[in-house]
């Protein structure tokens, strides 16, 4: 778990960021400070490994405060300005989130944060999925979501994340690519860098992308051999 903390003083901001916090499971939130004198408070406690700093704060600004504090504190900046860039690379920031900040964007960063503070063990080799269910349960969050294989449309990956999508909802799950390629049944192909299709929901085929409405997905080089190799099988 990875305490942080989020200075911030526009309140809409901070909940968005407290709101992208809460859906990371190793993320715990400590605090969000609205100006850059509590946020020292806190700070020089030790409590806090990860920080998601503002740098437009009143009073000490967050590039100031940056410099104030330890060499090995982790820090995110976040700005609706991007002229500080440069100014934040001689911070060692981790990374510089410009706003509005969606949440692929905020999970990309804290992969980043988690590689540094919470190296990940390599993972044990995958059990074969069950062939004779139908269903599987996985952590997203705080939650264990209940997901049927045929519901799945496809899977993207977002860094240090996948995203399942089905046609009424969209599940983050802390794992990598392969991971979740190893876990889904046959069906199942992988056809980008990003994306993993179910062969049997798929609409059509054109050139160098799947079709399934509304998404469009891309077949890369890489996988376009294996993917017509396992529908080959299906022409008519």
């Amino acid at each position: 778990m990875i305490p942080c903390l989020i200075v911030e003083d526009e309140p809409n901001a901070a909940k968005l960021l407290a709101a992208y916090v809460s859906q990371v499971p190793y993320l715990q939130l400590l605090h969000t400070c609205y100006d850059a004198g509590e946020a020292l408070t806190w700070i020089q406690s030790g409590q806090a490994q990860l920080i998601f700093l503002d740098i437009n704060l009143p009073g000490l600004s967050g590039m100031e405060l940056a410099r104030l504090v330890g060499p090995g504190q982790r820090i995110i900046f976040t700005t609706a300005y991007s002229e500080y860039a440069v100014q934040s690379y001689e911070t060692a920031a981790i990374d510089y989130l410009l706003k509005p900040i969606t949440l692929g964007r905020f999970l990309q960063a804290v992969g980043k944060a988690a590689a540094l503070l919470q190296p990940r063990p390599a993972a044990p080799p995958a059990d074969a999925p069950d062939s004779s269910a139908d269903y599987f349960f996985i952590k997203s969050g705080k939650q264990l979501v209940r997901l049927r294989y045929d519901a799945i449309r496809y899977v993207e990956g977002l860094k240090s994340y996948v995203m399942l999508v089905t046609d009424t909802e969209k599940v983050i799950v802390y794992k990598r690519m392969q991971e979740m390629e190893a876990l889904l049944p046959p069906c199942f192909r992988r056809v980008h860098l990003s994306y993993i299709v179910n062969l049997d929901l798929i609409r059509s085929i054109e050139e160098n992308h799947i079709l399934l409405p509304p998404a469009r997905i891309p077949i890369s080089a890489k996988y376009r051999e294996g993917f017509l190799a396992a529908i080959n099988g299906r022409l008519l």
